[in-house]
């Protein structure tokens, strides 16, 4: 999309409608990081975005951040702070917006300040004149750098070169000027919207797949850990050999002569003992105990770390198959779980996000179904929500939500209320493309948090198991969810 300068005028049109007779209240940052005016009146909010592609303003009503702004709009704010906006213009044939500012004196007189809006793509710019001065500028630049131009705070404003004369371009008038007189500001404000949905949306699949990456080196190396502890654990062969090298080594130390100090093979060769010969025969018998002593000694804690490297595994599992369509409160959950399983630190109070409500489903029978959708809603789910009595579903052995039932009041749940509970677990879980899914469910009181796990990971007992096929439970609800 171009902005050409017939465009420009109907915007500087429309803003001087606005904003004329209004006094600037603020300058600042909005929360994405752009530049903003904040004027009296209607309460409307001057989002300055030069540096866009295309390089645009427009009105919206959204609020000025606490945060640090820069020097430039610090200077803006200082000076043009309570001054009335005189007019706003464009430059004929440029895309330059001009906004005027006024201000009288008690004893009458008048000063003037000008802001100059440079809508040039790449080269966008925001410069606060007094007269021809310079008093502040988003971007500054001397000779060096630009050898047609300066723009230097307390130096002579030159404007950018005149372009050469040119055809209007039909794809503005085709896209951002309808039929009708629609709104410049209007359609800005919409173009807008559309390229920060983009933007978040490609920021959300960047953010998806770092996470996944990292989740994926973390799995591979857990894989290989288990593959060497299995190996040790399994070695029974390689223990009992050493156990039988140490035997019977010290079974020939018998066959040594009396006062003999040192021991040189070889001995008997269905052993294959690796033997030290800096070392005597009992030496080197005690030194293969020592070996086998370890090995065995060890198995303990072998048999705890692939306790905990499988459950860390199950645990990331679920982290894979959440991320699939996570949106950014699900992933932002997701990163902080991980992070706390390796031992990172919590996030501060004022970094972590606000808690989401988990979706509710009313079935027709009155009963309720719960669904988590990410570590800290199944976790919430599941003993926050629930009652000791109510029942909590989840797919067998697969990555999947935490569901929960809730029976109508003063009544049992239905035969058809356990199935919809189910197909709803079978829905949102890994299995939800497979036609028969083992559901296990028991009562919440049967289900306990994993010690140092975390969020969301659970171990359950006296389940029982129904084999439904998958159903989106919002088919079953007499009540959208909440």
């Amino acid at each position: 999309m171009q902005t050409d300068s017939t465009f420009v005028h109907r915007l500087a049109a429309e803003l001087d409608g606005r904003l004329r007779g209004t006094r600037l209240r603020d300058a600042g940052l909005i929360d994405d990081g752009r530049a903003a005016l904040a004027f009296t009146g209607r309460g409307d909010v001057l989002i300055l975005d030069p540096f866009g592609s295309p390089p645009v303003v427009f009105l919206d009503t959204v609020e000025i951040s606490i945060q640090g702004d820069p020097g430039y709009l610090r200077a803006i704010a200082t000076t043009l702070r309570g001054m009335r906006v005189a007019g706003v213009g464009a430059w004929p044939g440029e895309r330059i917006l001009t906004i005027a500012f006024a201000a009288r004196s008690r004893f009458g007189v008048v000063d003037e300040y000008r802001l100059i809006l440079e809508l040039v793509p790449k080269f966008g710019n925001v410069i606060l004149l007094k007269d021809q001065t310079i008093v502040a500028a988003a971007k500054q630049f001397g000779p060096a750098e630009n050898q047609r131009r300066s723009i230097l705070v307390g130096g002579a404003y030159a404007p950018p070169p005149p372009r050469p004369a040119r055809a209007r371009p039909t794809g503005v008038s085709a896209s951002l000027q309808p039929p009708g007189e629609a709104s410049v500001l209007d359609s800005l404000r919409a173009l807008d919207a559309q390229r920060r949905a983009r933007d978040d949306q490609s920021a959300l699949v960047r953010k998806r797949a770092a996470l996944r990456k990292r989740l994926e080196r973390r799995v591979a190396a857990l894989r290989a850990e288990r593959a060497r502890l299995l190996a040790a654990r399994d070695d029974a062969a390689g223990r009992d050999r050493l156990r039988a090298q140490g035997e019977a080594l010290y079974a020939f130390t018998h066959l040594v002569p009396t006062g003999a100090t040192r021991f040189s093979p070889p001995i008997d060769p269905r052993f294959e003992i690796a033997l030290d010969p800096a070392l005597d025969a009992k030496a080197n018998a005690a030194a293969i105990f020592a070996r086998y002593r370890k090995l065995v000694d060890g198995l303990p804690h072998v048999e705890r770390r692939l306790s905990h490297v499988a459950a860390e595994l199950a645990a990331l599992e679920e982290f894979e198959w959440q991320l699939d369509g996570a949106d950014a409160a699900v992933i932002g959950e997701i990163s902080s779980a991980f992070g706390a399983a390796r031992g990172a630190p919590p996030a501060r109070a004022r970094e972590q996000r606000r808690k989401r409500t988990p979706p509710r489903f009313d079935l027709p029978s009155g009963a309720r179904i719960y669904v988590g959708r990410s570590p800290e809603e199944n976790a919430h789910v599941t003993f926050r929500v629930a009652r000791p009595s109510d029942l909590w579903f989840h797919a067998r052995e697969q990555p999947g939500a935490h569901v929960v039932l809730q029976a109508p009041p003063g009544r049992e749940p239905s035969d058809a209320d356990l199935r919809a509970a189910a197909a709803a677990a079978a829905f949102h879980s890994k299995a939800r493309g497979a036609e028969n899914v083992a559901i296990d469910y028991v009562a919440r009181k049967h289900v306990r948090k994993q010690r140092d796990a975390p969020a969301g990971r659970v171990w359950y007992t006296n389940a029982r198991t129904l084999f439904v096929t998958p159903r989106d439970p919002s088919s079953y609800v007499a009540s959208a969810p909440s």
